[in-house]
C-alpha cells in the first residue's frame, strides 16, 4: 500500500460545496509516517501564527495496489 498526504481546496460558495483544486503533497509507505507528516504540517502553521483558513484540507489517503503481470504472447 502507498498513503498520498493530499491537499484539496474547497470552493464553499457552491451548493453543493465543490473541490476547487486537489494536489498530492508527499507519498508515504505507512499510514504513521504520513500521519507524522500531516501533523508537523498543523503544527508549524500554529507555531508561526499562520491560520489555515476554512476552504482548506490535508488528509492521508490510502492506495491499496497490486502487483499485475502482464503475458507477452
Amino acid at each position: 500500500m502507498i498513503w498520498l498526504l493530499i491537499v484539496i481546496t474547497l470552493n464553499l460558495q457552491t451548493n453543493p460545496i465543490q473541490v476547487q483544486h486537489g494536489e498530492v503533497i508527499d507519498t508515504f509507505q505507512s499510514h504513521q509516517d504520513c500521519q507524522k507528516k500531516h501533523t508537523e504540517f498543523f503544527e508549524a502553521a500554529k507555531a508561526e501564527g499562520q491560520a489555515i483558513p476554512p476552504n482548506f484540507n490535508l488528509g492521508c489517503v490510502v492506495i491499496k495496489m497490486q502487483h499485475v503481470s502482464y503475458k507477452n504472447d
